[in-house]
């Protein structure tokens, strides 16, 4: 094996105690491979002769496996890295967060984990992730108001910012309370008009995010589709809808009503990057030329996931009691 990675949330509770078991684990099954730290990770320990890169976009170009401890957005954020600058690698999640249905190994599998990569027997899906671009209508620049991976975007303004996301690209109204009036198109034709808070385009590994809250389907995380869910419409009739990968879905978002002040729209990817844009607006979103490569053990299925993470087999009219 070539280069390893460690990326990781350093204030999350166990951080230092879970970086100290990998390296040690990793130190006996693969002596021979060299280890780098992201800038987080080498705060919590001395890192003797470890390279320590500051910027993900180094460090993600520099490994072959990246290990992410932390939550969900902690392997959301290690996933657009990886998009970025370095496809081919493969990403692998020791969850230290709540919910964990991407980061979803806890620290006490340390053991089996690196068991099966060392026999290669770990299971590599590949899951889609989405290419996002957004510009305005009007003589107004769309402005960058966060992105966690690259700060030195911030602040920016561009003719059209690229956004990626693993999870969703959500299209929102910005300070005002106004719903937009959405025009949606699938490949150019238009599926339809609304007026809602919002719109959510959504990978099958994000329909357990924003969009199912917003009362989208669940999806299994390998299926070949796209989700597209309004964000409390305006009609009981709009419904969430399912396309092809292949699609390319452009919205055009703008205020109707004969309002003459101006308006903005969110965008916003993965919760960590936002572009602010003067509507009218258009926001492209299309799959990413690149799939993830996750790694995950092959003795819990996905469905075992959202029966435990979701409780979905368990009765709270017997005294509260979880039957798994």
């Amino acid at each position: 094996m070539n280069r390893i990675g460690i990326f990781g949330h350093e204030h999350r509770a166990g951080a230092r105690e879970t970086l100290t078991l990998l390296l040690a684990k990793l130190a006996e099954r693969f002596p021979n491979s060299p280890i780098a730290l992201a800038e987080g990770m080498a705060s919590l320990l001395p890192t003797g002769s470890m390279p320590v890169f500051t910027s993900l976009y180094d460090f993600a170009r520099a490994c072959d496996i990246i290990f992410s401890i932390g939550g969900d957005g902690t392997m959301l954020m290690a996933a657009r890295a990886i998009e970025r600058a370095n496809p081919e690698a493969k990403l692998l999640g020791i969850n230290l967060g709540k919910l964990g249905f991407l980061s979803e190994h806890p620290p006490a599998e340390m053991d089996a984990l690196l068991g099966e990569l060392a026999e290669g027997s770990l299971v590599t899906e590949h899951r889609l992730m989405l290419h996002g671009k957004v510009h305005s209508e009007t003589s107004q620049l769309p402005h960058i108001n966060q992105d966690d991976l690259d700060p030195a975007r911030v602040g920016s303004t561009e003719q059209e910012v690229t956004l990626d996301a693993l999870n969703e690209v959500v299209i929102d109204n910005y300070g005002s309370t106004r719903m937009l009036t959405f025009e949606i198109f699938v490949n150019d034709a238009l599926l339809g008009t609304i007026r809602a808070d919002g719109i959510i385009i959504a990978t099958p590994t994000g329909s357990t995010g924003y969009a199912v809250s917003a009362g989208g389907p669940i999806v299994e995380p390998t299926s070949r589709v796209m989700l597209v869910t309004p964000i409390a419409p305006h009609s009981l009739n709009i419904r969430p809808i399912i396309i092809p990968e292949e699609a390319r879905v452009r919205v055009r978002s703008f205020t109707a009503g004969g309002f003459a002040e101006p308006h903005q729209a969110l965008v916003v990817a993965d919760g960590q990057e936002q572009v602010i844009v003067r509507t009218p607006a258009i926001v492209t979103v299309e799959a990413a030329p690149n799939r993830l490569n996750l790694l995950r053990r092959r003795e819990r299925s996905y469905f075992d996931l959202l029966r435990t993470k979701l409780f979905w087999s368990a009765d709270t009219r017997d005294a509260g009691a979880a039957r798994m």
